[in-house]
Order: structure tokens, then C-alpha cells, then sequence
């Protein structure tokens, strides 16, 4: 059956206001309720309420103190969503969604429920994934053969016979098997948490002329800590270069997991590996134990776990036709325009070719029209070179001009090459060689990158394959010249290029066949 795609959203549910976690202050050396309180915009009845202390209200260095509920975001669970889909929408783990959540990280969620969203997430909105689905009613495919083997194209200096071939090839089809689409897969790495650890002390170098009591100050601590810190004996005579430790402060730590590298913390974090190996005091190529405790440097940016992407294109389905006569063995009687030029002068170096498939577009949606407007051919028998040159005259243009790299024709036993690759910078416009309805503009296709399709009247179809850039959309009516998008080297074209096929159904019962674009383009 024939496919067309589908864009099926996922993960769209909405995003709400929450209560979130409440707000906590890690004490200082020094610090006192009434300090931490005016830090943390309470009074020092409201902290010592909401952390349950009775007076008289005494801290400890690394104690932790509650104050308000912040406000959160959380995401309104729907039908079908896990942690993993949720987790990718936002831009987090699914640890640290489930640790928000307290969760565990297999839990199941159900329709309604609140998820609370981590600090630091990025919300990407619903996941859009284009899946090909059969159309309704056995609408026509269209491409008639899957593709054929891959080959390497003879020179294009090779001259071509002026006398037309014995013989066209008859193929007898079968409808296309649905292409499987590429798979694309996400690894995450470097996802391991980040937690407070006790830092470093504060060092103050003492200078002429400084006292106990105003290093305890500078140091924001107290006279008495200063002096046990430091054992420091009465009267406590100090003197210049003398270094005194102040308060321990509090660092941030990573929490390596299995696998992780010293290299892949840095890039998280956006640090150097040499910043990052001498804050631990470790060698720049030591491996880090699971569970272990990385400290950051000072600056460090977290720009959360590291996302790869991999996209493995499906393999291409086996060739669906089956020669019914010898193929012809000769090129086309009719050659390739003059401009842009196909051929080089013989004896020359050829163009670097590279293997195609024969048919890029086997499994998308193009219904030909209802009614020819002008038939040409009344039964479905192949057309000749003659009766195609005949209905396509005057109904196209060159999409570019630039140097060819493969023209269209037989390239061995059983292998067609079906259509023109013209070379032309990255960005050069791509223009519609006809007015037409865009039916595809998409890179679900393997190996052809971004790819637009175009049907005209009469059955006649377009494509335009490794595009940089495409300005249209489905269903897009467009104008002949129109610029539909820009030359690129996407999919698998070993430099910039367009692959530019015309196709053709004799009748709306046909199936678009592939026909050469030098019968129909001007010369």
C-alpha cells in the first residue's frame, strides 16, 4: 500500500504552578539566627518556627535552616507519557526528575498527576516524531520500484550512440514495501548529581598592623574560633606573613558515575580537565571510580548532562523489479542539455561519481491528479522517449545551473541511475522547475537528506534531494522559479549538490515512473 507521513505529538500535556521545595541556608562559622534570618527574608521567630529550634538558638557551622516555599513548575501528567518521555521534553535526567519527584526511576506515572520540574530545565515542547502510515483508499505511491543495487557511474565523458536503442527495458512492478525510517537514538552521559561538600578554609596572610579581633572579622568569624582554629596561644601574638585559617566554606561536588571521564566532567561544566584534575588533585588522565566525589572549580557553568544523538538510517528495502527483457545498454538517444553542462570533452577527466539508489522517494505519498487535463498516452503502455519529450515540452526549467556529476541512464546490468546530480556551492538556490503543490518536505527519506517533492498537472512529479535548507511546507502551493530551498550536502552526498528527478504517470492509473530530465528541461 501507498504511505504518506504523519506527524503524531507526544508529551503534550501542560506546565503549572506548583509549591516548591523550601528555600535552605547552610550556617556560617559565626553566624547567629537573627544573621541567617535577614539572609533569608524571615523574622527570627518565623526561622526558628519553621526549623522547630527552641531558644537559645544555637547553630552549628554546616547546619541547615528552612525557610519559605518556593514557587515550582510541574508538568500535568496525559496518557502514555513515562519519566524517560518527560525527562527529554525538559531537558533533564530522569534521575533527577525521579529525586525531585521522589520517585524511583522505574516508577509509573499516571494521567493527571503533578510532575515538579527540576531547577535548570529547558522546556522544548511536545516531542513531534513523522511516522509513514498507508493511505486511505490505496491512493497511488510515487515511486514504482524500491531501490535498485548501488553502482559507480561510468565517465561522463563517455559519448553516447546517436541511434535510438533496440529495445526499452519492460519492468513488471510490484507496490513498494514502506520504507522503515531512520533510527535515531539519545545517549545521555555525565549525569550523575551535584551536591554541597565541605570546601576549603579561608587563609588570611597576615599584614603589619593587623589584630586577631579584625581578622576574625574579615574572616567572618569569631574571636574565639579564630584562636582554636588556628591553635593560637595567649596573648596571641601574630606576626606579617603568618597565614590563619578562617571558616570552613562549602563547595559543589559531581557524583561520578559508572563511566565517566575526567574529560566528559570538564565538558559539563565547562572547565579545563587541567582546572578540574588540580582542584582534585588528581592527573589529567586518572579514571574516576563510581560514587566518587569530583569538586569544581570556581566558575563552573553547569550545562547539564551530555546529549548525543545517533541517527542510523534504516536499511533500504530489497529491489522490488524484475526485468522482463534484456535492459538496454546504451544511454538515451537524446542527450543532456548544454547547460548546465553533462558532458566533458572525451579524453578528459570524469566527474567523481558515487553510488545512488535508483528510486530515493519509493515509500512517500503522491496521488496523481483525478483526470489527466490533456492526455497523451490513452492506455497505460510505457510511453516512448518520444511521446514523454512531447508532454513535458515547455512545462519546465532548470532548477540551478552548475557542473553535472551523474546524468540519468543505465549504469550496468540491472542498475539505472534516475535522475541528475549538479554540483553547485552550499546556499545556491534551488527553484521549482514547475508550478505545482509541494506533497513532501521532509529528510525521513534514507540517504537523501532534506528532500522536497513537487506534483504538477497532468502527472508529472519532482525532486530535489540534499537540500541545506528548505523554505516550503506541505501542501504549499508553488510558483515555477519559486525558490523551494538551498543547496546542501545532507543525507549521504559526498559534496555539495542537488539530485534532481522528474517523474511521470502516463495516466492516473500509472504509477509516477522516473523519466530523463533531458527529455523535458529546456537545452
Amino acid at each position: 500500500p501507498a504511505l504518506r507521513p504523519v506527524v503524531v505529538t507526544t508529551t503534550n500535556g501542560k506546565v503549572v504552578d506548583v509549591g516548591g521545595a523550601p528555600e535552605t541556608y547552610v550556617v556560617k562559622s559565626g553566624e547567629g539566627l537573627d544573621a541567617v534570618g535577614r539572609k533569608m527574608g524571615l523574622s527570627r521567630a518565623e526561622l526558628a518556627k519553621l526549623n522547630d529550634l527552641d531558644e537559645p538558638y544555637r547553630l552549628k557551622p554546616g547546619q541547615k535552616l528552612k525557610g519559605k516555599s518556593t514557587k515550582a513548575k510541574a508538568y500535568v501528567v496525559e496518557s502514555g507519557d513515562t519519566l524517560s518521555s518527560i525527562s527529554r521534553r525538559f531537558s533533564v535526567t530522569p534521575a533527577a526528575l525521579a529525586e525531585e519527584n521522589d520517585l524511583s526511576s522505574g516508577a509509573s506515572i499516571r494521567a493527571g498527576q503533578k510532575i515538579r520540574l527540576p531547577q535548570g530545565y529547558k522546556d522544548k515542547g511536545p516531542a513531534k516524531t513523522t511516522v509513514m502510515q498507508p493511505v486511505p483508499g490505496g491512493s497511488t505511491s510515487l515511486a514504482g520500484a524500491a531501490p535498485a543495487p548501488t553502482y559507480s557511474a561510468p565517465p561522463i565523458g563517455s559519448s553516447r550512440p546517436t541511434a535510438p536503442p533496440p529495445s526499452r527495458p519492460v519492468v513488471a512492478e510490484r507496490d513498494p514495501e514502506p520504507t522503515p525510517a531512520a533510527t535515531t537514538t539519545t545517549t545521555v552521559s555525565i549525569a550523575g548529581k551535584v551536591i554541597e561538600v565541605a570546601g576549603k578554609p579561608k587563609i588570611h596572610t597576615v599584614k603589619s598592623g593587623d589584630a586577631i579581633d579584625s581578622i576574625a572579622r574579615d574572616l567572618g568569624t569569631t574571636r574565639k574560633d579564630l584562636v582554636e582554629d588556628n591553635d593560637l596561644k595567649a596573648p596571641y601574638v601574630i606576626r606579617p606573613g603568618q597565614k590563619l585559617k578562617g571558616p570552613a566554606t562549602t563547595d559543589k561536588a559531581y557524583v561520578a558515575e559508572s563511566g565517566d571521564t575526567l574529560a566528559g566532567v570538564a565538558k559539563r561544566f565547562n572547565v579545563s580537565v587541567s582546572a578540574l584534575s588540580k582542584e582534585n588533585n588528581l592527573r589529567a588522565g586518572a579514571s574516576l571510580k563510581k560514587g566518587q566525589k569530583v569538586v569544581l572549580p570556581d566558575g563552573y557553568k553547569d550545562r547539564g548532562p551530555i546529549r548525543t544523538t545517533v541517527t542510523t538510517p534504516a536499511p533500504r528495502p530489497a529491489g522490488s523489479t524484475t526485468t522482463a527483457q534484456a535492459p538496454v545498454s546504451s544511454p538515451p538517444t537524446t542527450g543532456l542539455p548544454s547547460a548546465p553542462r553533462p558532458y566533458t570533452p572525451s579524453g578528459s577527466t570524469p566527474s567523481t561519481t558515487y553510488p545512488r539508489p535508483s528510486a530515493p522517494v519509493s515509500a512517500l505519498p503522491v496521488t496523481p491528479p483525478s483526470a489527466p487535463s490533456r492526455p497523451i498516452i490513452e492506455s497505460s503502455a510505457p510511453p516512448t522517449e518520444a511521446e514523454i519529450a512531447a508532454a513535458g515540452r515547455g512545462r519546465f526549467v532548470w532548477p540551478l545551473r552548475g557542473d553535472m556529476i551523474n546524468a540519468y541512464g543505465p549504469k550496468g546490468p540491472g542498475q539505472r541511475f534516475d535522475g541528475l546530480d549538479i554540483r553547485a556551492p552550499v546556499g545556491t538556490p534551488v527553484k521549482a522547475a514547475a508550478a505545482g503543490d509541494v506533497v513532501y518536505a521532509g529528510n525521513q527519506v534514507p540517504g537523501f537528506g532534506n528532500l522536497v517533492l513537487i506534483k504538477h498537472a497532468d502527472g508529472w512529479v519532482t525532486a530535489y534531494a540534499h537540500l541545506s535548507t528548505t523554505s516550503v511546507k506541505m501542501r504549499q502551493a508553488i510558483a515555477q522559479g519559486e525558490q523551494l530551498g538551498t543547496v546542501g550536502q545532507t543525507g549521504d552526498a559526498p559534496e555539495p549538490m542537488l539530485h534532481f528527478e522528474v517523474r511521470f504517470a502516463p495516466t492516473p492509473k500509472d504509477k509516477a515512473k522516473p523519466v530523463d530530465p533531458a527529455l523535458v528541461l529546456p537545452r
